[in-house]
């Protein structure tokens, strides 16, 4: 009973985070009404710290509630489906044994592969297309630059994220940081811009629109992955981490 009550009363305390810091500073997303934020990173450090149970309430709840009252009404159900899901993934890899030197380097091959197809795709799609599914692109001039942008922005990305990923799991050899940790912050990642790339799609009824919120999206998580990671190393001093593994053991 009183392992419960302190593992619930840490759930709460990282939901409260989640939601604080998903709703400090919002950055308006273009083209879904959606928006980017920090909330990624109290995700990654709650999961990581109380395991995929609790890591999918503390996400799901803590997200939802940020768009409920952030006047995002209309995310609150996807969010908490797809931050719960991330939540769970997150802490599911993190607790586990995994050695992950196989699965990054195919983790890695998938990653430059969908960036290369999602470039593709979009050159390949008719800029008239563009156009007619994307608000606020009123012409087909002002949809050709809409392509170009994409293409820049996932060049950038794509060599950017594995850089990131490969600088971390170096440093965690160093640092109180596992590689199982670094895969389950990239793997949920990924899960969360998958996730809200259909939701999206579903709700303004076009997928095409809401490709262009995954660079968006993927700057937000490599950003809150790269915080936690900071966050955690910072923790080992305060022997919190071996306290509530020391819980959740029990």
């Amino acid at each position: 009973m009183q392992k419960n009550v302190k593992l619930l009363t840490y759930t709460a305390l990282m939901t409260a985070f989640v939601f604080v810091t998903t709703s400090i500073v919002k950055i308006p997303v273009p083209f879904t009404n959606g928006y980017i934020h920090a909330g990624d990173m109290s995700i990654f450090v709650g999961a990581i710290l109380l395991g995929p149970t609790y890591g999918a309430i503390l996400a799901g709840l803590g997200s939802a509630m940020a768009d409920f009252f952030g006047g995002y009404a209309q995310w609150v159900l996807p969010t908490l489906i797809v931050k719960a899901i991330m939540g769970y993934f997150v802490g599911a890899l993190a607790h586990s044994r995994l050695k992950g030197k196989s699965l990054s380097a195919i983790l890695i091959l998938f990653w430059f592969a969908a960036m290369i197809g999602l470039s593709h795709f979009v050159s390949q799609t008719p800029v008239e297309t563009i156009a007619g599914a994307v608000e606020d692109v009123s012409d087909a001039t002002a949809a050709a630059a809409l392509a170009v942008d994409f293409h820049r922005q996932i060049v950038v990305i794509g060599v950017l994220v594995p850089a990131i990923a490969i600088i971390m799991a170096v440093l965690s050899k160093h640092f109180a940081v596992k590689p199982a940790e670094i895969i389950g912050i990239m793997l949920g990642g990924i899960w969360m811009v998958i996730g809200y790339y259909f939701a999206a799609g579903i709700m303004y009824g076009s997928m095409i629109a809401a490709i262009f919120s995954i660079p968006w999206n993927i700057i937000q998580f490599i950003g809150g992955g790269a915080l936690a990671f900071i966050i955690l190393n910072a923790l080992k001093p305060t022997g919190i981490r071996a306290h509530i593994d020391h819980e959740l053991k029990k």
